[in-house]
C-alpha cells in the first residue's frame, strides 16, 4: 500500500550535513559516502541497495537524525513497519520532533492502518509553524479520518490542506473522493474538474470524474470522461473499466 500514500513522503533527497557528535573525521566521511550512496538508491526505487548503504553510514555515525529517517525510509519502502517504526521515533527523539520526520511516521501509520496514530502524527506535523509542506500532513490526516468514515472532518482537513497550498492535487483529489462517498456529486465533479484544469492528462481523474457524471444521471458527460481514460491509458486497470462501462452506458 506504499504507493498509495507515497506523496505523503518527504523524501530525503538532498545531501545533508552530517554532524555527529563525538564521531571521528574519518567516521563521519565513510557515513557521508554511504549515506549519500543510499539517498541515490533511494531516487532509483531500490530501497534494498538504499538499506545497504544506510547500515553502514549508521555504524559510522549511530546518532545521527537523517540516517536514522533515511533507514527508516528505506525499512518503510520495503514494507518493514516495524523497523520503519523504531528508526522514525529514535530520528524524532535526536531533532526534538522535526516536523518532516512526524510526516513520514504519519504516512507510515497510515500504512499500518493506524488511524489514530496518524491523525495525531500528522497534526503535530502540520502544526509546526516550520514545516513548509503542512498541506501534505494535512492531506494525511484527512485520509485517515476518511479511513475511519470520519468524512466531515477529512472534508475539513483537506479543505485546510488546500488553504495552504490550493494547487495541491492528491488534497483537492480525496477531497472529491470524499463527496463521492457523502453522495453529492455535484461538489465532486467540480473538485475533479478543477483537477482536471491543472492536470488535463490525469486518468484516474477523468475515470473519478465519469464515475461522479454516472452517479449524477448525466450519462453523455460520462461517455465523454469514459472515452478520454482509455484515450490516456487504455491498458491501465481504469481504462478497461472504462471500456466495461462505454459497454453498460450505450
Amino acid at each position: 500500500m506504499l504507493d498509495r500514500y507515497l506523496v505523503w513522503i518527504t523524501m530525503f533527497l538532498s545531501i545533508a550535513l552530517l554532524a555527529g557528535c563525538g564521531v571521528s573525521k574519518k567516521n563521519l566521511n565513510s557515513a557521508e559516502v554511504h549515506y549519500t550512496l543510499g539517498l541515490s538508491y533511494l531516487g532509483e526505487n531500490n530501497p534494498t541497495r538504499a538499506l545497504n548503504e544506510f547500515l553502514i553510514a549508521e555504524k559510522a555515525d549511530p546518532a545521527n537524525a537523517e540516517i536514522q529517517a533515511a533507514l527508516a525510509q528505506a525499512y518503510h519502502m520495503k514494507k518493514a513497519y516495524p523497523e520503519a517504526e523504531r528508526h522514525y521515533l529514535r530520528a524524532l527523539h535526536l531533532t526534538a520532533n522535526d516536523p518532516q520526520f512526524l510526516n513520514n511516521l504519519g504516512a507510515l501509520y497510515l500504512d499500518m492502518e493506524r488511524w489514530d496514530e496518524a491523525i495525531r502524527t500528522f497534526d503535530q506535523a502540520a502544526s509546526n509553524l516550520l514545516f513548509t509542506r503542512s498541506e501534505v500532513a494535512l492531506t494525511g490526516k484527512g485520509f485517515a479520518y476518511f479511513k475511519k468514515g470520519n468524512f466531515l472532518e477529512a472534508v475539513t482537513a483537506f479543505k485546510k490542506a488546500l488553504v495552504k497550498n490550493p494547487n495541491f492535487t492528491q488534497a483537492r483529489f480525496r477531497l472529491a473522493e470524499t463527496y463521492y462517498v457523502l453522495d453529492n456529486p455535484d461538489l465532486a465533479i467540480d473538485e475533479y474538474r478543477k483537477i482536471l484544469a491543472i492536470t488535463p492528462d490525469y486518468p484516474l481523474a477523468h475515470y473519478k470524474l465519469a464515475l461522479a457524471y454516472v452517479k449524477n444521471r448525466q450519462r453523455d458527460k460520462a461517455l465523454s470522461s469514459f472515452r478520454e481514460v482509455i484515450r490516456l491509458a487504455p491498458d491501465s486497470e481504469w481504462g478497461k473499466l472504462s471500456t466495461d462501462y462505454l459497454g453498460i452506458l450505450k
